[in-house]
């Protein structure tokens, strides 16, 4: 799967951002994973924390905020400015979808 300038690898759960692997942790991993499969559309909160944590997580919103966070460390170019994990206010998240994407 690739989106931006970022592969995804599921099958060996790595992830790579212009040819440089990047280390996340399982749980970070299968965030992006979720993100980037919904690539170009809008995910609601509820709807990420409900695949990703399971519906007894569905109202933490602090818990995925701090998530996006790590994960736009690692994945972003420049964290302050992200590009690929976008915010839609008030309602989710988007990753930006590009023409490679599959």
């Amino acid at each position: 799967l690739r989106t931006a300038d970022l592969e995804i690898d599921n099958v060996r759960r790595r992830v790579t951002r212009g040819g440089t692997e990047v280390k996340l942790t399982p749980k970070e991993f299968e965030l992006l994973f979720f993100l980037a499969r919904h690539a170009g559309k809008v995910v609601t909160h509820k709807q990420i924390l409900t695949a990703v944590w399971g519906p007894a997580h569905s109202a933490d919103t602090q818990y995925l905020r701090v998530y996006i966070g790590q994960l736009r460390q690692k994945v972003e170019k420049d964290p302050a400015d992200p590009q690929v994990i976008v915010t839609e206010p008030g309602v989710g998240y988007r990753v930006a979808e590009s023409p490679m994407a599959q």
